[in-house]
């Protein structure tokens, strides 16, 4: 039965309607001058510019790229450009975020050596901060040493340091530098950290056994020290000599400090003509270590072509000026989205924010191309529309590279000419989006991004693996969904309707393979939110344009009749419900985790975080971190525990009640909720 009725509703959907085409929304003649001059070359040269800063948030670095982009903006003729500025002390709180401290270096390296009659001689050189930044771990602190190495493995456990000395000594690790940094460092007296810990891990992390990745110290130590970052060929090449029984002496050297400074973000601004303190806002991370191309000076360098674009054919007439305005910021990755909206004077007249981090990459990257909607907490259309623009690419380039004539081919003459492929998501979690949808703002958006990429965080995510196809493409969707939304009326609601309810039959198919997976009373609540959800999708229009109660009953009805087909017996069987209703406490804004400090650590201790069920659990759907997220934005004093599981269970899959209980009395308990 639920076979055949997944096939009738499929059916349903796409009946009519073969080939997505946007150009039921958006007027074929923008799309067209959007497509003739979104350039990937352009994008690329800017690219090319900002790969060679290592750009560390608040350093000199960042800065020069961040008045790079100023100074463009300013060519480019925008109405608004400008430098925001905020704390970086170590010291300041934005709502859930602490300011970070300017982190500095002058030198860093790492050399074998071996005694000599007069001093250490130098052998050869394994890390040197000047020719690949990330060979120093961030937030590494000013030290000097000559010792020898010791092998720790993960370092994480007694058993690896069983029988070996480490006081004074270098320890090598498969660990994250800030993972063993207190243990080995702070309390067995090792001299120093060389670690060959991934940053990230993919399918291919262990393949190239050159690359140099990302690690961390921590900004606010404990324990003061450093870390140098080697490949995996090294240490692989170091242990064998260990294990023969050599002695690898080594010369480190770091000179860094932490300082009190400024961040200083770029923002500028289209000014809208009837609405002009309505905004839509695109957002990147500037900052990330050199080369950093893929990550993130892709997306940053892609919303800066759409800003030359639409800036471009406002000037010439081809476009008119947009009823919203239209609103870029470059900040430092998360944090300085959370000093930004925290600091903002209005952050309710942000109404939508397009967000791209990791948009260019080659074939060679093994990057997989993905536009995210938004999460289940804050439902809205906008994932509706960003997905119908990407559909249209996904099957204009396709179709083109299957020798097809098409209008829209959407490539750059210096870029490939393979299809776009994208893959269209729901919640997709780690970037600035994370705190424009967070529960304090709720601010509905959009999230393009690749995962994997095989060079993420290494000191291979060169400029030459960006393919300046993608950055045009990147541009396009981006500038086409923010065009829409900046001159949404009510003369665009019906379509938008239309294709809401094409793709509520759509996802009604994958709600009921879902819910098969799920035990006892799950399968009916499911249903229900499913149908919750949708109708909030359809009321989350009148946020861009009326929507008569009229037009909102109809496609509820319809949403209704589709309802009835999917009803489920409830089984006669108590299951008591926790009905404790929180409410948020307007006083804390921003999310419990953010970069390079955790609000929900400091304020709970780290013993008790770790004995939290919830941020630990995990399911095909979706990790701890994402859960934990959902769990508290989905408080809004009316939901009870029960109902924010219910709901959790309806994007992630099973969850115990329990753990949902016990995560939210952990954040009553430091004042970030209160019961009803």
């Amino acid at each position: 039965m639920v076979r055949v009725l997944l096939l009738i509703l499929v059916s349903m959907a796409l009946t009519g309607h073969a080939r997505a085409d946007v150009r039921d929304l958006i007027d074929e003649q923008v799309l067209e001058a959007l497509a003739a001059e979104t350039s990937g070359e352009a994008a690329k040269r800017n690219l090319d510019t900002i790969t060679l800063q290592h750009r560390m948030r608040s350093g000199t670095q960042f800065d020069a790229a961040t008045q790079h982009i100023h100074d463009v903006l300013q060519d480019y003729g925008l109405d608004e450009v400008s430098l925001l500025t905020y704390a970086a002390d170590g010291e300041t709180l934005y709502g859930t975020q602490k300011s970070r401290p300017v982190w500095d270096v002058r030198f860093a390296q790492l050399w074998e050596v071996r005694e000599a009659g007069d001093g250490p001689e130098r052998i050869r050189k394994l890390a040197d901060w000047d020719s690949v930044p990330l060979s120093l771990a961030q937030d590494s602190l000013s030290g000097e040493a000559t010792a020898t190495l010791v092998d720790i493995g993960a370092g994480t456990a007694d058993a690896d340091y069983a029988g070996k000395e480490v006081r004074g000594k270098l320890v090598l690790t498969s660990s994250q530098p800030e993972a063993v940094v207190d243990r080995a460092v702070g309390e067995l007296g090792a001299a120093g950290i060389i670690s060959y810990a991934p940053n990230q891990r993919s399918a291919w992390w262990k393949e190239d056994d050159r690359l140099v990745r990302w690690g961390h110290i921590g900004s606010f130590p404990t324990t003061e020290s450093f870390a140098f970052m080697i490949s995996l060929g090294e240490a692989r090449k170091l242990q064998s000599r260990l294990a023969a029984g050599e002695s690898i002496l080594f010369h480190a050297k770091v000179d860094a400090s932490h300082e009190k400074g400024q961040y200083r973000f770029v923002t500028a601004r289209i000014e809208g003509d009837s609405k002009p303190d309505e905004e839509i806002h695109f957002t990147c991370h500037l900052d990330h270590p050199r080369p950093g191309a893929n990550d993130n000076a892709s997306g940053c360098m892609a919303i800066l072509e759409a800003a030359r674009t639409l800036q471009a054919l406002i000037d010439a007439g081809a476009l008119p000026r947009p009823e919203r305005s239209i609103r870029w910021l470059w900040p430092a990755e998360i944090e300085g989205s959370i000093m930004y909206l925290v600091e903002h004077d209005d952050p309710s007249r942000i109404k939508a924010n397009i967000h791209m981090d990791m948009v260019g990459g080659t074939p060679v990257t093994k990057a997989v191309y993905r536009v995210s909607g938004g999460p289940m907490s804050v439902p809205s259309f906008i994932s509706d529309l960003a997905h119908e623009i990407t559909a249209f690419v996904n099957d204009q380039t396709q179709r083109f590279a299957d020798g097809q004539d098409v209008a829209f081919p959407l490539n750059a003459p210096e870029g490939g000419k393979e299809p776009l492929q994208a893959l269209m998501e729901g919640i997709s979690m780690g970037s600035d989006h994370d705190i424009f949808f967070e529960g304090t703002w709720r601010i509905p958006g959009l999230y393009l991004h690749e995962w994997p990429d095989r060079y993420i965080h290494t000191n291979f995510d060169t400029a030459a693996n960006i393919d300046p196809t993608k950055l045009k493409r990147s541009a396009f969707i981006g500038a086409a969904a923010a065009w829409y939304l900046a001159n949404m009326t009510a003369e665009d609601v019906p379509a938008m309707l239309d294709l809401l309810r094409r793709n509520a039959m759509k996802r009604s198919a994958d709600v009921l393979a879902f819910r098969k997976e799920l035990e006892l009373l799950d399968p009916a609540a499911i249903s229900e939110i499913f149908f919750e959800h949708e109708r909030a999708k359809i009321a989350s229009i009148r946020r861009f344009a009326e929507l008569p109660d009229a037009q909102f009953q109809y496609a509820a009805g319809a949403l209704e009749q589709l309802r009835s087909l999917m009803l489920v017996p409830v089984p006669a069987i108590y299951i008591p419900r926790d009905e404790t209703v929180y409410v948020r406490n307007p006083d804390v804004l921003g999310p419990m985790n953010a970069f390079g400090y955790s609000y929900l650590e400091d304020k709970l201790g780290a013993e008790a975080l770790g004995a939290l069920q919830l941020p630990h659990q995990s399911t095909e759907y979706g990790d701890g971190y994402a859960m934990a997220y959902e769990a508290l934005n989905f408080v809004d004093g009316r939901r009870t525990v029960s109902d924010i599981r219910d709901w959790l269970v309806a994007e992630f899959g099973t969850v115990s009640v329990e753990a949902v209980a016990e995560y939210l009395q952990a954040l009553e308990s430091i004042g970030v909720l209160r019961k009803l």
